[in-house]
């Protein structure tokens, strides 16, 4: 009885990991131009504050400018739809910025949980459901977080510039590493169940769940600090 539920659960945890994969495959060339803040290129143009009119002064401001959300004050006057956009945008990426801090938590959690485990296969235990169940749980906040950055308005013309340019370039990295990972996991859990030798897996899978958080974690960092 408990390998059959054991091996329901491993079933469970293989189609969701690849319908996550799925979404991030669709989703994560978009979220990469979507990262938050962008800059525009060109000359520096006034900031001003969000939650005034558009015509407010700039020497007092709060959270997000016009530059940091990527437009100008000709936007302003030239767009009716400015105005609406530029608090859309403002929302969203103050929503994508919070949920990247608390998508962290998971991550760091599921990395700690994640040696934890090896240490216990390592001395004969097979079961790894509670690492993978949180994996995949993870992995939903991490596209979630980027939905908020992927949808959120953005200006033509945009050129991301320093820490912006910097968390977009990480992206590339830890994107595709919130796919292979998981799926390198899944392979190592079916030997694991199987008790056969995992082999180079779990290295494999350790080199790119260390690469993952730590470029995750940077991410956020150059963007929050």
């Amino acid at each position: 009885m408990l390998n059959e539920v054991n091996c329901d659960m491993r079933l469970h945890n293989r189609i969701m990991v690849f319908l996550l994969t799925l979404i991030l495959i669709v989703v994560g060339p978009m979220g990469s131009f979507a990262a938050s803040p962008d800059k525009p290129s060109g000359p520096a143009k006034k900031k001003i504050k969000l939650d005034t009119a558009v015509t407010a002064s700039p020497d007092k401001r709060e959270g997000l400018s016009a530059e940091d959300l990527g437009f100008s004050q000709s936007d302003i006057k030239s767009d009716p739809q400015f105005q609406k956009d530029l608090e859309a945008r403002s929302d969203m990426l103050r929503i994508h910025q919070t949920l990247g801090l608390i998508t962290a938590v998971p991550m760091t959690t599921e990395y700690v949980l994640g040696l934890v485990t090896a240490g216990n296969v390592a001395n004969g235990s097979s079961d790894t459901n509670l690492h993978a169940t949180l994996g995949i749980a993870t992995t939903g906040l991490y596209i979630t977080t980027a939905m908020f950055a992927i949808l959120a308005p953005k200006p033509k013309g945009l050129k991301a510039t320093g820490a912006s340019e910097f968390h977009q370039v990480l992206s590339w990295i830890h994107m595709p590493l919130m796919i292979l990972t998981p799926l390198v996991g899944d392979m190592a859990n079916d030997r694991i169940a199987n008790h056969q030798p995992v082999g180079d897996l779990g290295t494999i899978h350790f080199v790119m769940a260390t690469t993952l958080l730590a470029s995750y974690l940077t991410s956020i960092t150059v963007m929050t600090f």
